[in-house]
């Protein structure tokens, strides 16, 4: 919250991946992304809590819930609800914990609260691992935080063998119980009730402790333990035993060769469907675009106007636009991997790797976020407890093909892959990321040697969720929300690029323009990747947006003749030559030293924004210089290489 605010505040808090944000989203009727493994929250999330009646447009009936006497419903807009990262102890180890700390003793420094402290806590209890997530109810508790706890996943309890008691829980901890289901809302609008019935005017003083003692830490887990058994209402607490398919299928993914066959598996079959599925919609974006342009020629006419919308905005911005599809299928695919549980499981098949080259199967999350946007993703390296692993995670994210990348993918796949071979323009891609994951590998162990920080030796823990069919439609919602996201960062700024790079092209004269002087001043820096000055203005356009190379190919070639989108963009560098002569600036050779170029230059100055403020100035642009000269003469070598054994 940027403003100060007298409102009463109630802070989310649980375990990774016991539900807060689903729960958030409920509460407040935001639409934020869920995710289904550890550090998806680096940062607070704050909304107004709805009334218990706005609360209950799903069923509001649960199973043997407590809830306290209710009372009339507080006045709407009065009460904020704080969404915190995931912790296992209010006693703080990395960064993404002390974020949540500080919701529970420096709210007045964070929202600008009259007080250090939250007026109530929801902690998360998930019925499926009561003992494990017991302890941190049990230390809010004896730190004095009003608390209520939401019950979840009692129904896949239940399915497993045993069946949490809330009356009785409540009464063996001392606070009240509600049983919710944060994936369907159920219960929400008794929680809500709940909430209002314990608010209090103001909050009640606490004392946290700084640190625990291994004597305090297994107390709490006997505790825990003794607590759990007692509560259950069928059956008997046996945590092995909770999901027997469980272990059949973790046999498979977490297995070191199956698991990382199926890992491999997994990923190939996400880039192909980014490549085959999107390709309908593909097409539909750009028939709309190219009769968006025929219609708008035919009406505007001969003149600067005509070249202004048609070159310009239309043929710049359809040009990138086209590949939005694209964008959508992997979201939307990747939604469902997180959904089901799989990405925790990659994490951990690939810890092994990642410790190999100074990492661990934390930085996973990072990373993979990386393949969407670099900018979450380092903001999801805080969860990484130990300073050198976090460095060295925050230096290698920009490697990570992001979402920003997939149009020149697409463009510069669409030269060297024919059309009608999906399967090979799949395989293709999925090449280009894990060649990314090698660049990324190479210089996470060079940086490791670099870098005076000792390891920190904290080893990797990850809380595995149980397999479960994925929310089809919280999966479709996230993915149109992150796709709209996307269209709305970069719509702007590709049509703002586009408009200025025509009007550098043309003016005073096509011949004489502003950016026809840039081009051939850096011509000879361009030379040896084997292309010439027009893609090289085009790739100084890159720096503010990746994917602004394809509209301002685009531009520059509209000027030439080409008023279509993707196929008037790929026959006009198919045809496209060096000036006075007869030899061709795209060919294989040339453009897969394009490819190592953008896998490798951190060409986002939003990204170096913020490296600057998750480490400082001089590691921002020390990263950004030292990956744009790496990635010019990894680019030089891979043409000249591939020209020296034939390849044209």
């Amino acid at each position: 919250m940027a403003e100060p605010t007298s409102a009463r505040i109630v802070v989310l808090l649980g375990a990774p991946n016991a539900g807060k944000t689903s729960l958030y989203n409920h509460l407040t009727g935001s639409r934020f992304k869920t995710v289904n493994y550890p550090g998806a929250t680096v940062e607070y999330s704050v909304g107004k809590l709805r009334a218990a009646g706005e609360a209950a447009h799903v069923s509001a009936k649960t199973q043997d819930c407590h809830t306290p006497e209710q009372k009339p419903s507080i006045e709407p807009g009065t009460v904020q609800i704080m969404d915190t990262p995931g912790i296992v102890s209010i006693v703080p180890r990395s960064q993404d914990e002390q974020v949540a700390l500080s919701a529970l003793t420096s709210l007045d420094t964070v929202v600008g609260t009259p007080h250090k402290s939250p007026h109530l806590l929801v902690v998360l209890l998930d019925a499926t691992q009561p003992a494990r997530h017991l302890p941190l109810v049990r230390e809010v508790v004896k730190a004095g935080f009003p608390t209520i706890v939401a019950l979840t996943m009692n129904d896949l309890a239940r399915k497993k063998g045993w069946d949490l008691d809330s009356n009785k829980l409540s009464e063996l901890i001392g606070v009240p119980v509600v049983e919710i289901d944060g994936r369907s809302g159920i219960g929400v609008s008794d929680l809500v009730s709940g909430i209002e019935s314990l608010l209090p005017e103001s909050p009640a003083p606490v004392s946290v402790p700084t640190s625990l003692t291994d004597t305090q830490i297994q107390d709490n887990f006997r505790w825990a333990d003794d607590v759990a058994a007692r509560a259950i209402r069928n059956g008997s607490y046996r945590p092995a035993s909770l999901n027997p398919g469980l272990g059949r299928l973790d046999r498979v993914a977490l297995h070191p060769v199956m698991g990382l066959v199926l890992f491999v598996a997994v990923m190939t079959g996400l880039f192909w469907s980014v490549f085959s599925a999107a390709a309908p919609l593909m097409d539909l974006v750009e028939g709309l675009f190219g009769w968006l342009g025929e219609w708008a020629g035919g009406h505007l006419g001969d003149g600067l106007l005509k070249g202004l919308v048609v070159d310009g905005m239309i043929s710049g911005a359809g040009a990138v636009f086209v590949f939005v599809p694209q964008i959508a299928v992997l979201f939307l695919v990747m939604g469902l991997l997180e959904d089901s549980g799989y990405l925790a499981r990659g994490s951990m098949i690939v810890d092994r790797f990642l410790v190999s080259i100074g990492l661990n199967g934390k930085s996973f999350v990072p990373l993979l976020s990386g393949a969407a946007c670099a900018i979450p993703a380092a903001m999801a390296a805080r969860t990484i407890p130990g300073k050198r692993e976090r460095y060295l995670t925050l230096l290698v994210i920009p490697l990570m093909s992001c979402s920003a990348r997939l149009p020149v993918w697409g463009l510069l796949l669409g030269f060297l892959v024919p059309p009608d071979k999906p399967l090979v323009g799949g395989l293709a891609l999925t090449g280009i990321y894990l060649l990314s994951i090698v660049f990324a590998s190479a210089v996470a162990v060079v940086g490791g040697k670099i870098l005076k920080i000792e390891p920190s030796h904290t080893g990797f823990q990850v809380e595995l969720p149980l397999w479960r069919p994925p929310t089809f439609r919280t999966v479709v919602v996230a993915a149109w929300d992150r796709t709209i996201s996307y269209v709305q960062r970069a719509g702007l700024v590709i049509l703002a690029i586009s408009i200025a790079f025509w009007a550098l092209m043309n003016f005073p004269s096509p011949d004489d323009s502003a950016m026809t002087m840039l081009g051939k001043v850096i011509a000879p820096l361009i030379a040896p990747m084997g292309l010439d000055w027009k893609v090289g203005v085009a790739l100084i356009a890159a720096f503010a947006a990746r994917e602004v190379f394809v509209s301002a190919l685009a531009v520059i070639y509209a000027v030439e003749g080409a008023e279509e989108a993707t196929e008037g963009l790929l026959a006009a560098m198919r045809g496209a030559t060096f000036e006075g002569t007869s030899q061709l600036v795209f060919t294989p050779a040339s453009v897969a030293g394009l490819i190592v170029f953008f896998l490798i230059a951190l060409q986002c100055l939003t990204t170096v924004a913020v490296m600057r403020r998750e480490v400082s100035t001089r590691f921002a642009l020390g990263q950004m210089a030292a990956f744009v000269v790496l990635a010019w003469i990894l680019a030089t070598v891979t043409v000249q290489g591939l020209r020296l054994v034939g390849v044209p």
